[in-house]
C-alpha cells in the first residue's frame, strides 16, 4: 500500500463534491504550506434580495486561468476565512442546489469546460435573521504545484418576509436527483400564491414554460420528462399573488443511474456468517497445532519404553535383617546389594 501511494502534492483527479472547510486546501489539494497564490480573479454576487427562509442565488465568477483538458478546479462557498467552521450552515445558511446538481458548498469543475470567464451559482437559503459575509475560495493544481486564492467578502443582509409576498414555503426543499428513464413529478409548497408557472430547461438550452397543477391549498406539482442519459435539468417557479410577482432561483435536478438496492438484513447475516466461518477456521487451526505439538512431545519423550530393571538402577536395595554385611560399604551396597540378595535366596 505504501508503494502505491502517490508522492504528488495534490490530487489531480479531484476528491469529488462535498461539504468541506477551506482547510481542505491543505488536506485535499496539497500541503497548505506548499500552496502558491492562484492567478484566478474571483468575484461573488447576490442575485436579488435575501429573505428569511426563502431561496436565493449566489453567483461566482472566475477568470484568469488557462487549463488543459485534464485539469480541474475546486471551488468553495464559505462564510469564514479561518479554515474551520466556515461552511454556509455554520453561518446560518442552507445550500439547496449547486452547479453539479448536488447540495454541497464545494464543487469541482473540469478544465475542459472552463472558459475565459466562467460563472457558477449556488442556491442557498438563510435560516437566521442576521448579516453574513460570504467568500469564494479556489484550489487547483498546475505544474505539480497546488494553488490557492480567496475572494473579497460579499456582505448579505437577511430581510424579514413582507406580508402577502408570493413565495415558496420556508420548509420546502426541492428534490435534487432522479433516476434515468423516470417520469418525475415535482411537488412545490408555497405561501400566498394564486398562480404558479414553471420554467425548465437543460443546462445552457432554451427554457420551456408549463403551468403547475394545484393539488390543494398552497400545494402544487408539475411533471418533468424522463432523462435517457445522465444529465442535469434546471427549473424555477414564477409565482403570482396579491404581492409583487416573484421568481425563484434556478434549481437543479441531476438524472443518474438507479442506486443499487441493498437489503441490510442480508448484509448483516452475511457478515455474521463470515465471522462464524473465520472463528471456526481459527479454532480448527489452533486445535491441529496443539495436537501436532502433543504428538511431537510423545516422539521425543520415550522414557516409558526403557526396561523397568534399568529404572531401578541407582536405587538402594533394602538391607538384610542383620544389617549391612561385613566388609560392605553403603556405596557398594547401593550398586551391588541386589546381587547379594539374589544369591542369598
Amino acid at each position: 500500500m505504501l508503494s502505491l501511494t502517490s508522492l504528488g502534492g495534490a490530487n489531480p483527479g479531484g476528491v469529488g463534491d462535498g461539504d468541506f472547510d477551506m482547510q481542505c486546501g491543505g488536506a485535499c489539494h496539497g500541503d497548505a504550506s506548499q500552496n502558491q497564490t492562484s492567478p484566478a480573479l474571483l468575484e461573488l454576487n447576490l442575485d436579488g434580495d435575501a429573505y428569511l427562509g426563502l431561496p436565493v442565488s449566489i453567483t461566482a465568477s472566475v477568470s484568469g486561468i488557462s487549463f488543459s483538458s485534464s485539469d480541474a478546479i475546486g471551488l468553495f462557498l464559505l462564510t469564514d476565512v479561518t479554515g474551520h467552521s466556515d461552511l454556509p450552515e455554520d453561518g446560518g445558511w442552507q445550500v439547496i442546489s449547486d452547479v453539479n446538481g448536488g447540495d454541497n458548498n464545494y464543487v469541482e469543475i473540469a478544465g475542459s469546460s472552463f472558459n475565459e470567464v466562467y460563472t457558477i451559482s449556488w442556491t442557498v437559503k438563510p435560516t437566521v435573521l442576521e448579516s453574513t459575509t460570504f467568500y469564494l475560495s479556489i484550489h487547483h493544481g498546475g505544474q505539480n504545484t497546488p494553488y490557492f486564492a480567496i475572494s473579497s467578502g460579499l456582505d448579505i443582509d437577511v430581510l424579514p418576509v413582507p406580508d402577502n409576498l408570493p413565495r415558496l414555503s420556508s420548509e420546502y426543499s426541492p428534490i435534487i436527483s432522479r433516476d434515468l428513464g423516470q417520469q418525475t413529478t415535482v411537488p412545490v409548497a408555497t405561501s400566498d400564491v394564486e398562480q404558479l408557472a414553471i420554467e425548465w430547461r437543460l443546462v445552457d438550452q432554451p427554457s420551456n414554460s408549463i403551468n403547475a397543477t394545484l393539488v390543494d391549498n398552497n400545494s402544487w406539482e408539475f411533471e418533468l420528462p424522463p432523462a435517457l442519459q445522465p444529465s442535469i435539468i434546471e427549473w424555477r417557479a414564477v409565482m403570482n399573488g396579491d404581492g409583487p410577482t416573484q421568481i425563484t432561483p434556478w434549481f437543479r435536478i441531476a438524472a443518474q443511474e438507479p442506486a443499487l438496492a441493498v437489503n441490510q438484513l442480508q448484509v448483516y447475516l452475511q457478515s455474521f456468517a463470515f465471522c462464524i466461518f473465520f472463528l471456526t477456521l481459527v479454532l480448527t487451526l489452533q486445535s491441529r497445532y496443539w495436537n501436532d505439538q502433543e504428538d511431537l512431545s510423545k516422539e521425543i519423550d520415550q522414557t516409558n519404553l526403557l526396561p523397568k530393571q534399568e529404572d531401578s538402577v541407582g536405587s538402594t536395595p533394602p538391607l538384610p535383617e542383620g544389617g549391612l554385611p561385613n566388609g560392605w560399604t553403603m556405596e557398594q551396597w547401593k550398586w551391588y546389594g541386589h546381587e547379594y540378595l539374589e544369591d542369598e535366596k
